[in-house]
């Protein structure tokens, strides 16, 4: 048998999907695979941050001054989410992260949540 029989044969896929999968899981589970994947949530997290900082300062502190209560409507919150997440995303864009992908995009709304609540503090 030759060696391009083997490794075109059942037996040398086998072999060479076994050793692919063992070097991608080693890059998976390294120490800078780890540290890289943190820093790109990292670098997500700040750009949700200045979203919400910059639609703080642009449209919600404008309508809480001109309020007794300070509160703001529903709609006047949805619109302020909204414009925070498209200012972070486009902030990202700007400083090369992708904000939906880092953060997930399923999970956009709780980490808005998350930083919203924690910058209250």
């Amino acid at each position: 048998m030759d060696l391009t029989a083997l490794l075109t044969g059942e037996t040398g896929l086998t072999l060479l999907g076994g050793v692919l999968g063992a070097i991608w899981t080693a890059f998976k589970s390294s120490e800078w695979h780890v540290r890289a994947r943190a820093l790109r949530l990292e670098r997500a997290v700040e750009a949700l941050e200045a979203g919400v900082e910059a639609t703080y300062r642009a449209y919600v502190q404008g309508i809480k001054a001109g309020r007794e209560d300070g509160r703001l409507t529903d709609a006047e919150r949805k619109h302020a989410r909204d414009m925070a997440l498209r200012t972070a995303i486009e902030y990202g864009r700007e400083h090369g992260i992708d904000v939906a992908r880092e953060l997930g995009r399923d999970y956009l709304d709780l980490w808005l949540t998350r930083v919203v609540n924690r910058m209250k503090r």
